[in-house]
């Protein structure tokens, strides 16, 4: 890269450093910024973001491990015992092994000194259980990896709708803040006019001394004393109407609003053609993914999952003969008939992507006429600016010279206040022109989906 290259690199950063500082000074960010969190929208969206990652987490969470614990006490009507037949012959079993031991003869009696032991219940009737429970699953059949995604694309939708709540904003926010710009230009614009008027009126007040001027003519110039004067009123009226709007947009406290001073400037945009996707096109396209991933959830259902689950007594003195201390196991679960819910919450989910489907096809053809319109707009307004900018340097040429031919004679002072009238008309004019051209400036960025990026 030779030196031409470097400075041309340089110059068009320069440009790009100044068309940013013209568009967005610090006190307009800060208003921006301030309504971004004051706004109810953005707030209601971010609690609705966190709700999705709250079931994200949910859903993710299906794959832990559940413990839980139990205890039960259960009161039978009698202890569970063998039936008589049984009991005699464990009776006549345990004879035997006792005669055995004792080296007594199989035919002989036993003796009445030895007892035997009666046979225990199988079951007392008073049943204390204290058990511990855990079930994990190990397979969802891709329910839950389908879930997350769901959840991490409504998260997604939900962000982009922020982004279009923000732009939105910003634009009203720019709005007002151009409009306040205006009424500034237009109170210096009648400040002019009034040191215009001042000078003109000494002049008129020395020619009615020499006889050259009649009082009358003082009077036309305090009457567009006045007429300057109402119109100062009406700005001030105006400019507190703005404020009341700022600061229910901003929060920002009307002291601070009372000391801005902003200035109209034409914007100057480095790419009016880079084109972005807008914001409400993301969102739809998340929610789409989202309704996608939802539908694969549902049908999900109908896949085989497999969980490990088990059990374990922690008071052994209450089990039956038969009741094992501790167990675990797998457990294959295939849902293969649930009256078609899962089936009809799928169809549902396909509905849904449908119509966001619908939606962003109706979004995509009004960006695309809006695109049109609003370069045709920002192209119409600069040609204003130019048109205006030239007509008030006509006007200024005018009224000196009008002001000169007044001072020698040559012409009355309502031809001095009309070039007056004009100058001032074409300056307010000149400021209503880059108002307008501020406005489709920005109309265009936002409908390129770049608005935020400039910001």
């Amino acid at each position: 890269m030779n030196i031409k290259d470097y400075r041309f690199v340089f110059l068009f950063l320069l440009m790009t450093t100044i068309a940013h500082a013209q568009q967005f000074d610090e006190a307009f960010r800060h208003l921006v910024e301030s309504a971004y969190e004051k706004n109810d929208s953005i707030k209601v969206n971010n609690i609705r973001i966190q709700q999705a990652k709250i079931d994200e987490q949910t859903t993710r969470y299906n794959y832990l491990p559940r413990l839980s614990g139990n205890a039960t006490y259960t009161r039978l009507n009698d202890d569970i015992i063998f039936p008589q037949n049984l009991q005699a012959l464990l009776l006549g079993a345990q004879r035997v092994l006792v005669k055995e031991g004792a080296g007594i003869p199989f035919n002989s009696q036993l003796p009445s000194s030895i007892k035997l032991q009666p046979v225990p219940p199988v079951q007392d009737k008073n049943i204390l259980k204290v058990t511990g429970n855990t079930q994990w699953v190990l397979f969802s059949g891709f329910k839950v990896e389908n879930g997350i995604k769901a959840y991490q694309h409504q998260q997604k939708a939900i962000s982009y709708g922020n982004e279009k709540q923000m732009s939105r904003l910003l634009i009203d926010i720019a709005d007002l803040y151009d409009k306040l710009a205006l009424l500034y230009a237009s109170d210096s614009v009648i400040k002019s006019s009034q040191a215009i008027l001042d000078e003109q009126s000494r002049f008129v007040e020395g020619a009615i001394k020499n006889g050259l001027a009649t009082p009358l003519e003082r009077k036309k110039i305090e009457l567009a004393r006045q007429k300057l004067q109402l119109r100062i009123v009406e700005n001030e009226g105006s400019r507190i109407t703005l404020m009341e709007r700022l600061h229910q947009l901003t929060g920002v406290d009307f002291p601070t609003l009372s000391n801005l001073h902003p200035n109209l400037r034409p914007m100057l945009l480095t790419n009016d053609t880079a084109i972005a996707e807008r914001p409400e096109i993301k969102s739809l396209n998340e929610a789409i993914k989202a309704t996608h991933y939802k539908e694969k959830a549902e049908l999900s259902d109908y896949i085989p999952k497999l969980a490990a689950f088990g059990q374990y007594e922690f008071r052994d003195k209450s089990l039956s003969m038969f009741d094992p201390r501790w167990y675990a196991g797998l457990k294959l679960q295939w849902n293969l008939f649930d009256g078609f819910t899962a089936r009809n919450n799928a169809r549902k989910a396909a509905l849904d992507r449908k119509a966001y489907e619908v939606q962003k096809q109706a979004v995509e053809e009004l960006v695309e006429l809006g695109q049109a319109r609003s370069r045709q707009e920002l192209r119409t307004a600069n040609q204003k600016v130019n048109m205006v900018n030239a007509q008030e340097a006509l006007a200024k040429e005018t009224l000196d010279f009008v002001s000169k031919q007044y001072k020698n004679g040559l012409t009355n002072l309502t031809e001095f206040l009309n070039a007056l009238n004009d100058l001032e008309k074409a300056r307010f004019d000149l400021q209503q022109a880059f108002y307008e051209q501020r406005k489709a400036s920005l109309q265009l960025l936002d409908v390129n989906g770049t608005l935020l990026n400039n910001f």
